[in-house]
This record gives structure tokens, C-alpha cells and sequence, in this order.
């Protein structure tokens, strides 16, 4: 059976001017440029419709958080090009031109401390799935799956910003005990490590702090279409069709170049499947090639 890669619905806005770094009671955050209506693109400090790729979730995970000036520059490069994670910019007031007092109360964008705990997230719970694919780092797995006591367990390390400050989280989670235990034979981690993959997934797409769920509806034809609330909820969903197999993930051709991924629906002809990323990936192909 063929699938489709458009089940998903879904598209973003970023104002044409960017974003800047404010700070109101203590929290940071970023601030939607603007000079004009947001609906209207022509317009000096306008917002821009786009449809983010699939693979997206990968450069969110790879974002540096080093130390404040890395991970404030990141960050807003970041949203900058894609958007902020949550909210869109006219979300909060009835245009981005409004001068509004700066307060809580003038827009819903993420703080800095979400953009953290979100990126962390995202990254531990990737470099999970890349290790339990990767035969040659299926042995990393080790240090996060423990077995005493006749019980498995998983090692979850979270970070978080409070207040400027960086803390990290220890939580052991329960996987298996007792006579469980025996479906999850030793030496072998892969296993446990699949279910954990998808305890935190399944914590992402729940997760009500962060709102990152999926809108299921059908259409007058009765197709199902899945729509995410915020860009938050695209990047989740996207790596839950890839972990699923609904998706299949493979870097493009030009991949040195780009650092890009290509994601194909399983079942489509060969004709049908991509091996570059955009157009430009096609060109520099098509130019090694001659």
C-alpha cells in the first residue's frame, strides 16, 4: 500500500523582519519585529507564510547551548528563518504593529527557558533513535539503560535554564522487573532502549507545559489529515512518522554540502522518490555530474 507524505497539514508564519531578545519581570524571550499588518507579506515588517520541511527536527536537536551568548544566537537565528516554536507572531495582540506595553500579556511566545528544556529534549531523545540504528553505537546505549536488582531501568537526564542557570535533572525510570525482565535478555539494550524511545516521545506529544499535540480531522472525502498546533508539534510529529517507519529518513546526495536530510513516503516508485533536498542540491548534482 502506497502512503502519503501530505496526511500532515501544515504551515508557519515568521515576520519578514526577524526577532529580538526583550527581558520583562526576569524572563527572556523573543520579540516579533514589525512594522506593518502581519497578514500582509508585502509590507514593511510583515510575516511569511511557509511550509517547514520534515527534517527540521534534526537542526532544532543540533542547536548549541553552550553558554549564553551561543545559545541566544542560535536560538534566534533559529527563529529568525523557521519561527518561534510556539506561537505565531500576530499570536497575543491584533497585529504585530500594535505598541502594546511589553508584558506578559502581549504575546504567547516561548521563553528562552522553554527554547532550552524543548532543544535538550529533542536532541536526547534523536541521539537516542541514532544510536539504536547506528550498530556501531548501539554499545553508548549502556550508559543510560541499567539492570539491577532483577529490574531495568532508564536513566533520564534533563536539562533545564531557571532564572540564567543552567540544572540538571537525574530520573530513573521503571522498564521492566520481575519476570518482565526476561522479554529484554542482557546484553542486548537495543530493546529496552526502543521502548524508551517511545516513553519520551509519547511524553512530547502529551506534554501540556510545551503544547506539542496533533489535531486529527477528516475531510469531505473522508481522507484523514493531521494538523500540528505550533512548530513544536510539526518537529515532534515528523520524528514520531520517521521512528514509526510511516516515513523514510536518508541523507541527500549532496549531504556534505547541506547537512540535509530527504524524507520519502514508504511505497512510492522509484521514479516518484528524491535524493536531494531543494532545488539547489539538484543543481550542484547535476554540475558534479558533467
Amino acid at each position: 500500500m502506497r502512503r502519503r507524505l501530505d496526511v500532515v497539514r501544515f504551515w508557519w508564519l515568521t515576520p519578514a523582519l526577524g526577532h529580538e531578545w526583550r527581558r520583562y519581570k526576569g524572563i527572556q524571550r523573543l520579540r516579533p519585529l514589525s512594522g506593518g499588518p502581519w497578514w500582509d507579506s508585502n509590507a514593511k515588517g510583515g510575516a511569511w507564510a511557509y511550509t517547514p520541511p520534515p527534517g527540521l527536527f534534526r537542526k532544532f536537536a543540533q542547536l548549541k547551548l553552550s553558554d549564553d551568548a551561543t545559545r541566544e544566537a542560535g536560538i534566534l537565528a533559529f527563529a529568525n528563518e523557521y519561527g518561534d516554536i510556539l506561537a505565531e507572531p500576530q499570536e497575543g495582540r491584533m497585529t504585530i504593529a500594535d505598541h502594546a506595553p511589553w508584558g506578559e500579556k502581549a504575546f504567547k511566545h516561548a521563553p528562552i527557558g522553554t527554547w532550552y528544556r524543548a532543544i535538550h529534549h529533542m536532541r536526547r531523545t534523536v541521539e537516542l533513535w541514532d544510536q539504536i540504528n547506528d550498530p556501531h553505537r548501539c554499545g553508548e546505549l549502556n550508559q543510560f539503560i541499567n539492570r539491577n536488582k532483577g529490574a531495568i531501568t532508564y536513566k533520564r537526564v534533563e536539562d533545564t535554564l531557571e532564572n540564567g542557570k543552567r540544572k540538571r535533572r537525574t530520573e530513573n525510570i521503571l522498564i521492566a522487573k520481575g519476570k518482565d525482565v526476561a522479554a529484554y535478555p542482557a546484553p542486548d539494550a537495543v530493546r529496552p532502549a526502543r521502548l524508551v524511545l517511545q516513553l519520551e516521545i509519547r511524553r512530547a506529544l502529551a506534554d501540556t507545559e510545551t503544547p506539542s499535540h496533533t489535531i486529527p480531522t477528516l475531510t469531505p472525502e473522508m481522507a484523514l489529515l493531521l494538523s500540528p498546533t505550533n512548530l513544536l508539534a510539526y518537529m515532534w510529529l515528523s520524528f514520531a512518522r520517521v521512528v514509526s517507519g510511516e516515513i523514510e529518513e536518508r541523507p541527500c546526495e549532496m549531504f556534505r554540502r547541506c547537512g540535509n536530510h530527504v524524507y520519502i513516503a514508504r511505497g512510492l516508485r522509484r521514479r516518484d522518490r528524491h535524493v536531494t533536498c531543494s532545488a539547489k542540491c539538484r543543481k550542484r548534482k547535476s554540475r558534479d555530474m558533467k
